[in-house]
């Protein structure tokens, strides 16, 4: 049985670029919109930081590691059904790891 392929590590840069034309509709690093900010999310527990009225449909006993963050970028609904993300996600792979090294970047 041949190896599992490692995963690709992401690029900020890439992943910023991905980030502002998907996320900042809705997200912004900084500051609350119709998403929460999310600077320091990587690392954190989901749904808990002050000023956001989450859906509760997050777990909230599940770190954002890049595994985490992978499963919900590209599917929101199946990871936390019945969040309030109205994104449909991110599809291919490396736009995906960009993005979590983006954040990461900015945790």
């Amino acid at each position: 049985m041949p190896p599992k392929k490692k995963k690709q590590a992401g690029d900020a840069g890439k992943g910023e670029k991905v980030f502002k034309n998907l996320c900042t509709v809705c997200h912004a690093l900084a500051a609350n919109g119709t998403g929460p900010a999310l600077k320091g999310a990587h690392g954190s527990l989901p749904g808990q930081k002050e000023g956001f009225a989450y859906s509760g449909a997050l777990p909230k006993d599940k770190k954002w590691t890049d595994g985490n963050l992978d499963k919900y970028l590209k599917s929101p609904a199946d990871y936390a059904p019945g969040n309030a993300m109205a994104f449909a996600g991110i599809a291919n792979a490396k736009d995906r790891a960009d993005v979590i090294a983006y954040l990461k970047a900015n945790a």
